[in-house]
């Protein structure tokens, strides 16, 4: 099976990397309807909390963009295949030329780097968003599983892997020309998506607003722990579902499923992905 979806937007090709698939464990899970719950205990691996982890090569010109790097093995077996997925497409991992995570979370930034902590990606120039950066650094963290010290200890050994070819950037920078940034709160201070504008077409990156895109999408208010802020997380899920749905834009994200690429529809009190 193919661990690949590419389209173009203009000029620029945008290829989805799946790097693996999972099934959210249901302790991970806050403020679901009661019906939704009763699924979710009766089935450890209901259709409900599947999701994927992606991430996304963007190529330009001379550039070849990589935007999150998959979760290496720590997440299990079904993950951990970036590599295979950037091979897929005909690229070698040296001729990634720059990189830039949407957040330090473990799925998005532990394929950067090897089992010794150093860089897998030798050539390309880290951007790093400064609220991020300064959130996972500060080294005050408690040893609890989610958002403590053990990853924080990773955000900061990923970020020093690449330390030479660092650049600390706020949300007005560009990544490359073509690709801006979109700022999420809530789901971590410096929790960004992207969006890609070439010749009177768009792609947004939406993030990781949504985690189960089969339980969040239909009832938006069902929420994760990894949220740092859930209110404000909460708020940023309705807010880009509500704009991408409503400007009719294409859309994608962190850990949509197939088809990678499509619209979201407003039906009823929550919403539906269409390609």
């Amino acid at each position: 099976m193919s661990r690949t979806t590419k389209i173009s937007v203009g000029s620029i090709q945008v290829t989805a990397l799946r790097d693996g698939e999972l099934y959210l464990p249901k302790e991970a899970l806050v403020n679901l309807r009661e019906e939704d719950a009763a699924i979710i205990n009766d089935s450890e691996n209901s259709e409900l909390i599947y999701g994927n982890v992606n991430a996304y090569l963007i190529q330009s010109a001379n550039r070849n963009l990589l935007i999150d790097a998959g979760c290496r093995e720590l997440f299990g077996p079904t993950c951990g295949f970036l590599q295979d997925a950037i091979k897929e497409t005909g690229l070698q991992l040296n001729d990634i030329t720059d990189l830039f995570f949407t957040h330090l979370h473990p799925d998005h930034i532990a394929g950067a780097v090897n089992t010794d902590g150093k860089a897998i990606f030798e050539n390309a120039a880290l951007q790093v968003l400064e609220s991020e950066h300064d959130f996972w650094t500060k080294n005050n963290f408690d040893p609890i599983e989610v958002n403590g010290a053990d990853w924080s200890n990773l955000a900061s050994g990923v970020l020093n892997a690449y330390n030479d070819k660092k650049e600390i950037i706020s949300f007005t920078k560009d990544l490359i020309p073509g690709v801006s940034l979109l700022s999420i709160p809530g789901h971590t201070p410096g929790h960004s998506g992207f969006r890609v504008d070439s010749d009177n077409q768009a792609l947004v990156h939406l993030g990781d607003i949504i985690h189960a895109p089969n339980l969040q999408l239909n009832d938006p208010n069902a929420s994760t722990i990894f949220d740092i802020d859930g209110g404000e997380a909460l708020n940023s899920r309705k807010k880009m579902l509500d704009m991408v749905s409503t400007d009719r834009v294409m859309c994608t994200s962190g850990h949509t499923l197939e088809p990678k690429f499509g619209f979201i529809e407003k039906r009823g009190t929550g919403f539906k992905f269409t390609a």
